[in-house]
């Protein structure tokens, strides 16, 4: 579960998949003769439930994450994953060769099942990915739950009742239709801009979650890409397809599940040990020629009359202000000369020990990590003579 993703992992998974992709069209007649399709419903199904389990996984996920944070991305997340989990459990029962259910199972019914599951999963992803995160007042988890089923039960209906007139999809012995591959494609070219999107955000943020969201998109893009070349539900092009879609979902859930979760825990047992810091905790980042505040806590923000939001995006010199900018100049020297510093300033009455430390932070940003502690009472105020001796002899103006 802390495996991490990176670029050259990323590469390596990519370039393997397009790889074994042309090897096995490459070698497709050879490997026929290993091919048995009789086994295919058989595996057919069990690679549709691994995919549905994983559906199932992330749906339960968003729902009790939305209680907790009511994030709308995670309630979309939850909707998403219900609504293609449902398409595809119906896609697996009514794929050709399955018993009897509600009607007789055939290629048209299940082929319709599949794209409407990858037209409204492609599209939502790519929702997820662009819709900034925001908090909603009101718990809508019951509401979209009752939307996802009437939905997909609406849909359901219209494939069952009328699987006669709706458009071929696939003419077996043939291949896919032009309407069929129309509809692949459109769903390939959402896809491709996910992945655009997910690289994108992974060059602004470095964030590893966005390359496994990335790789995803690589595995399921080659999956729609693959169904329209196949000619039959049972040939070896329709079984790569699954395996590839098999993988998509698995690095889905290794984005959306594993990484959340991992970066959630992390996040509350940093918050809980920064807040309960008997001093001042701050970390800060360069702009321009300012260090801004990118978090800030422990419980002498409180004493000091300060709450995280008023403060973060702010410089540190304004948050800790003195006559000399001796703050910021601190930092711009410790970062060129990559020393850490400790001084003492004087902030509302209160006689602060400073220290900070260039450093750099999990995503290859070089920070300015600081702590504040309150000396007020503790010892008479003074001026340490060897911080004096340095303020003296340093021209801060070199450093800047």
């Amino acid at each position: 579960m802390s495996e991490k993703m990176t670029e050259t992992k990323f590469l390596v998974y990519t370039v393997s998949a397009i790889l074994l992709l042309m090897m096995v069209r490459i070698f497709l007649s050879q490997m026929y003769t290993i091919y048995d399709q009789k086994n295919y419903v058989g595996i057919h199904s069990l690679l549709e439930i691994v995919c549905i389990a994983i559906s199932v996984t992330i749906f339960l996920y968003g729902l009790k994450n939305f209680g907790t944070t009511r994030s709308i991305r995670m309630l979309l997340l939850a909707f998403t994953f219900f609504v293609v989990g449902m398409f595809d459990l119906f896609h697996t029962l009514s794929f050709k060769g399955m018993p009897f259910f509600i009607t007789a199972s055939s290629v048209q019914k299940a082929t319709w099942f599949w794209i409407i599951g990858r037209v409204i999963q492609s599209i939502l992803m790519l929702s997820l990915l662009l819709i900034p995160e925001r908090k909603v007042k009101r718990d809508y988890r019951f509401v979209s739950l009752i939307f996802g089923i009437s939905l997909t039960s609406i849909i359901g209906y219209i494939i069952f009742a009328f699987e006669k007139v709706l458009p071929l999809l696939v003419i077996e012995g043939k291949g896919t239709t032009l309407l069929k591959n129309g509809l692949e494609y459109g769903v390939s070219f959402i896809l491709f801009i996910s992945l655009m999107v997910s690289l994108y955000q992974y060059y602004l943020e470095k964030q590893n979650d966005n390359l496994y969201f990335a790789l995803a998109f690589v595995f399921l893009l080659l999956t729609e890409l693959i169904f329209t070349i196949y000619q039959s539900v049972f040939d070896l092009d329709n079984f790569l397809g699954h395996i590839y879609k098999v993988f998509g979902f698995y690095f889905i859930l290794k984005g959306f599940y594993f990484t959340e979760f991992i970066h959630t825990n992390e996040q509350e047992v940093e918050q809980k040990s920064m807040s309960n810091y008997p001093g001042l905790f701050f970390r800060l980042e360069k702009q321009v020629s300012q260090y801004v505040c990118k978090a800030i806590d422990g419980e002498l923000t409180q004493r000091i009359c300060y709450h995280q939001e008023e403060v973060i995006g702010r410089p540190i010199s304004e948050i800790l202000p003195s006559a000399d900018d001796s703050i910021n100049n601190y930092c711009h020297l410790s970062k060129k000369l990559q020393e850490g510093f400790t001084f003492e300033m004087v902030f509302q009455d209160k006689d602060l020990l400073i220290s900070i430390k260039s450093s750099v932070d999990e995503n290859g940003q070089e920070v300015i990590l600081g702590t504040a502690i309150d000396l007020t009472g503790v010892f008479p105020r003074r001026v340490n003579p060897k911080q004096k001796r340095l303020d003296e002899n340093i021209n801060f103006k070199k450093v800047m």
